[in-house]
């Protein structure tokens, strides 16, 4: 019975520190829809290698509020008339008036933990 607890209590610590890769979104190919009223729908990983970023009054798009990045994984962003947000390989913003915000830079290749 010891040795059964010692067995499974490995096997979860062991499992615990492993590194899994699905590997979403391999092989997906890119795309970038751009509408009439300054919006985008894009799908692919950003290129942000920060793991933690915010910029209040400024960042990439004229008209931003606030900018806030958590490594590739989440990116939002409040316009003046608008918004932006992504998760993940998905992005997606709208805006009217002076606020016009675009897609972030995509990193090439499929894998975001290589960059």
């Amino acid at each position: 019975m010891n040795r059964l607890g010692l067995l499974l209590a490995c096997g979860l610590l062991l499992g615990a520190c492993t590194v899994v890769d699905a590997g979403v979104g391999r092989g997906a190919s890119s795309w970038t829809t751009h509408f009439d009223a300054n919006a985008y729908a894009s799908f692919g990983w950003p290129t942000n290698d920060n793991l933690l970023s915010l910029d209040i009054v400024g960042g990439p798009n004229s008209y931003t509020l606030v900018t806030g990045d958590i490594w590739r994984l989440l990116h939002l962003e409040l316009g003046l008339l608008g918004a932006g947000i992504g998760i993940g390989p998905l992005q997606l913003g709208a805006g009217i008036g002076l606020y016009a915000p675009h897609a972030p830079g995509k990193i090439a290749g499929d894998n975001p933990f290589k960059g």
